[in-house]
């Protein structure tokens, strides 16, 4: 077996990586195993275990992996989000949260530098552990635990789209099985396999059993229960035609990290008021104003930022990052696993503050002040109060976590929604991709500014409190 070997200060696999990276699968298993061969024959002196790039206590770190098996998943997470009923912004977010932390748990035994954050979540209960002095390929751990996950998150995935999961861990084991086969020590690799695929499912199942506790287990067959009703009065919420509140209790939910939804609640929103002068008034009247003769550009912000569920925007995002720095499986890990729980968070804290205080949205306001037969920018209104704005406190806790991952001044290019024909928007900073969320909303008529800058200082504060947790040993 593999333990306790060492390999020179630069070890021969970093080497080989930094000057070959083949994009088959097959054959970069292959040439593992071709690295693990010769580190068996020709051991070059000792070094420490949690070393990056060396065979440590349960084999191959997961950082000599690169990043392909987390980001197809995530990339079939957007898909499936966006496809399957009921996965609204809440559900989404929750949904990407507990892939993230399943992907992470999968993997961190391969991460000599981290640990686990079952002792530092909400709740969250003792994980299954890897067997000591036994060898894992964490490529395959992360693969079980995303299908798994995959599978328990869209529990009402259609036949169809239970065949596209299962497809795509078929074509992942696959490739791996394919490689290890054609060794002259296959069965020990083989073993080894089955043990990666065990516990990157047992990862998964315990994650899924405690997420079932959390208050919103398959809420996407509920979406808008009939048990809420609405305060009545001057300057709150009212439902438009045909609409019904939308995840009145969903500031409820248990979080990642325990009372972040209490600890990140803003000031309250501008008073309502109907003198000219007032701060609510203004701004009310500045959507109105922005709606009259709009700025193309305006239009296209609007509509570009309102196409998909502001969670897969985020991942899709990760993912275009991940892939432009051709980010290895432990960072991918620990990014998804940070921008997954922060907004989650970011969603249950934004509806926590949308309940309490039930303010009004814009086209209430401007129908009865200024233009009845006022249309926004974007048509309809979502169904549920203005304060604060869900797309601004999500975007403002992934910047914040991207930028603590990869520095603020990371220049990206979004392809999230390049399938409806969309161009792609092109940032030099990740607080730059937030601003411009933020006023989109302005933009498109759905929220005052209030509701989306304070919303963004609310989300960077869930960022911040989830950059806080202690990944790092």
């Amino acid at each position: 077996m593999l333990t306790g070997i060492g390999i020179s200060n630069i070890s021969f696999l970093n080497i080989f990586f930094h000057f070959f990276k083949p994009n088959n699968m097959n054959i970069r298993m292959k040439a593992v195993l071709v690295c693990i061969a010769f580190a068996l024959i020709i051991p070059m002196g000792c070094k420490k275990e949690e070393d990056h790039g060396h065979i440590g206590k349960h084999g191959l770190p997961a950082s000599f992996f690169n990043s392909e098996v987390p980001e197809a998943w995530f990339k079939l997470a957007i898909s499936l989000s966006r496809t399957t009923p009921g996965n609204t912004g809440p559900v989404a977010s929750r949904m990407f949260g507990y892939m993230g932390l399943a992907l992470y748990e999968a993997v961190v035994p391969g991460m000599p530098d981290f640990r686990s954050l079952q002792k530092q979540l909400n709740g969250l209960p003792t994980l299954p552990k890897v067997e000591n002095n036994r060898n894992y390929y964490f490529s395959v751990s992360a693969n079980a635990a995303l299908a798994s996950m995959a599978h328990h998150m869209f529990g009402n995935a259609s036949p169809a789209q239970n065949t596209t999961i299962d497809s795509l861990e078929n074509v992942f084991n696959s490739e791996f099985k394919t490689a290890l086969s054609t060794q002259v020590f296959d069965h020990l690799l083989s073993a080894d396999f089955d043990r990666s695929v065990s516990f990157g499912k047992s990862i998964s199942d315990a994650i899924y059993d405690w997420s079932t506790t959390d208050g919103g287990d398959k809420a996407y067959l509920n979406v808008s229960p009939s048990d809420y009703i609405p305060p009545v009065g001057a300057g709150l919420w009212v439902a438009q035609t045909g609409q019904v509140a939308q995840h009145p209790h969903w500031g409820d939910k248990r979080t990642f990290i325990a009372d972040i939804a209490s600890n990140t609640q803003p000031v309250a929103p501008p008073a309502y008021s109907l003198d000219p002068t007032s701060q609510f008034f203004t701004e009310e009247l500045e959507v109105y104003n922005e709606s009259i003769n709009q700025d193309p550009e305006h239009r296209a912000i609007a509509v570009y930022w309102a196409a998909i569920p502001p969670p897969t925007v985020s991942m899709s995002i990760l993912g275009a990052v991940l892939a432009d720095k051709d980010a290895n499986l432990s960072t991918a890990a620990e990014a998804y696993c940070k921008l997954g729980m922060a907004i989650a968070d970011a969603f249950v804290s934004c509806y926590k503050t949308k309940y309490y205080y039930n303010q009004e949205r814009p086209v209430s306001f401007i129908h009865d002040n200024f233009n009845a037969t006022w249309v926004p920018t974007l048509g309809g209104t979502p169904p549920f109060p203005d304060y604060t704005s869900a797309h601004s406190v999500q975007t403002g806790a992934a910047a914040r976590v991207l930028a603590d991952l990869f520095g603020d001044n990371t220049t990206f290019t979004d392809y999230s929604i390049n399938d409806l024909e969309f161009p792609p928007r092109t940032f030099n900073k990740f607080s730059d991709y937030a601003y411009e969320v933020g006023l989109s909303r302005i933009y498109g008529g759905i929220h005052i500014r209030s509701s989306d800058f304070i919303g963004l200082d609310q989300g960077d504060k869930v960022g911040k409190q989830v950059g806080a947790l202690h990944f790092r040993k």
